[in-house]
């Protein structure tokens, strides 16, 4: 009966936070009003008329699709980034359609990381015009007439997918990124109704204690915003700000709660949070709004193919069930059970990850069977009678209080599971799959 227990501290998300955030400044501006079809270009390397995008770099390497698109290097925001000796520019209307002097470009609106450009030496040039960036998004030359980088691909569009991708640069950047006043940055948590109340009380003293050590190291360091005889703004040091959105009511009414926190007060990005079996909600909010949401504390996290602004640490509970359903595929626990017992109890994660891995053994010849334990039901009676069948596995997707409940000795099954992060979400951390005594 394995499994090891890899611990994870949530912590470790302020640790990230600075250096993340810098990675991916939202364009909010431009998702609600760019041409769809300039958009899709944009990112989905995906033309007007639905074809690939085909692009072909000065040593002949051809791009097509995704591999050509233009957020692989100039990122959403489109303000490009720097790796090394390689400078990729910023391509927002606010940069391309004014000169830009030769210096050093290491430019910031604030100790955010919301960067208006690259850091790295870059040389003078005129503004491009429409004119002249369609000549440098086809053949390669800026609006000086030079070879622009070997990295830029020459593209072939036409003269409508041209147009709709010169309008839409001109929309990225535009407007001020929400959250950022003149001297202080603003953030939010989400807490939802469901969420354990000692996790709670823990997140938000961590949460408290780092905005506070951070604004008192970088207190008396503030700079006046000011730029120099190229125009380059210099870096301003801005205080943080915590808000805490705590939700009440049904998971339905989250979305109008948050839009009136969001009004009332906008944020850079949202950052940790806490929540119970339902977190979707909050999830499609941000995505809808363009919100970063990052390192939410849920053991069942919301994934989509399409979805950008929300990350999480781990799948979670999904990830446990995954790595079961993979283990019984590959025989590496030994030949496979006729059958496959979950115990879960309503209202909890394991609901989802139970419905996930019966998918996942769908097919397979192994019978999946479901045990949902009702309020009040007693636990531990009824993983001592599915556990008795020698021919069956047995998963127990439960909370502390029952798995607490659980007898030392383990029963006699052939193989059983115990989900960490259902049992243990109440201690704030998630050690993953473990054993009888583990979890207990």
């Amino acid at each position: 009966m394995a499994i090891a227990r890899p611990c994870r501290w949530r912590g470790v998300l302020l640790l990230l936070l600075a250096g993340l955030i810098t990675a991916a400044p939202p364009a909010r501006a431009a998702e609600a009003s760019a041409p769809w079809s300039a958009e899709r270009l944009y990112r989905d390397g995906i033309t007007a008329d639905g074809q690939p995008l085909f692009g072909q770099r000065p040593d002949g390497t051809s791009l097509q699709g995704a591999a050509a698109a233009c957020v692989n290097c100039h990122r959403r925001s489109g303000l490009g980034t720097a790796e090394g000796r390689s400078v990729i520019p910023p391509i927002t209307g606010e940069f391309l359609f004014q000169p830009r002097a030769t210096h050093l470009m290491q430019v910031d609106r604030g100790n955010t990381g919301v960067a208006n450009s690259a850091s790295g030496v870059t040389g003078a040039r005129t503004a491009y015009d429409a004119h002249s960036l369609a000549r440098a998004l086809r053949e390669g030359l800026g609006s000086d007439g030079q070879p622009l980088s070997v990295l830029m691909p020459r593209y072939a569009l036409t003269e409508h997918d041209m147009q709709a991708l010169v309008a839409y640069l001109g929309t990225l950047g535009s407007g001020a990124v929400p959250g950022v006043g003149d001297d202080t940055l603003h953030f939010a948590t989400i807490i939802t109704p469901d969420a354990d109340p000692v996790a709670r009380a823990r997140m938000l003293a961590t949460l408290q204690q780092f905005f506070h050590d951070r604004n008192h190291i970088i207190a008396g360091t503030a700079r006046p915003m000011a730029h120099n005889e190229h125009g380059v703004l210099y870096r301003v040091t801005r205080k943080w700000e915590l808000h805490v959105w705590e939700l009440t009511g049904a998971p339905d009414s989250w979305p109008a709660q948050l839009q009136q926190d969001l009004a009332q007060q906008p944020v850079f990005a949202v950052v940790s949070g806490l929540g119970g079996p339902v977190w979707e909600p909050v999830h499609r909010f941000c995505e809808s709004h363009a919100l970063p949401c990052l390192f939410p504390n849920v053991d069942a996290p919301v994934s989509g193919s399409e979805d950008f602004y929300s990350i999480y640490y781990s799948r979670g509970v999904f990830l446990e069930a995954e790595l079961i359903a993979q283990g019984l595929a590959e025989a590496a626990f030994g030949p496979p059970p006729a059958r496959v017992i979950q115990v879960v109890r309503a209202g909890t994660t394991g609901e989802a990850a139970a419905d996930l891995l019966a998918g996942r053994l769908a097919g397979r010849g192994i019978e999946v069977e479901q045990r949902r334990l009702a309020k009040g039901q007693d636990a531990a009676a009824l993983v001592r009678l599915v556990a008795t069948a020698a021919d069956s596995a047995v998963v127990l997707w439960l909370p502390e209080s029952d798995i607490a409940a659980l007898p030392a000795t383990p029963p006699a099954a052939s193989r059983i599971w115990i989900s960490g992060a259902v049992a243990l979400i109440a201690h704030g951390e998630t050690p993953g799959l473990c054993a009888w005594n583990s979890c207990r």
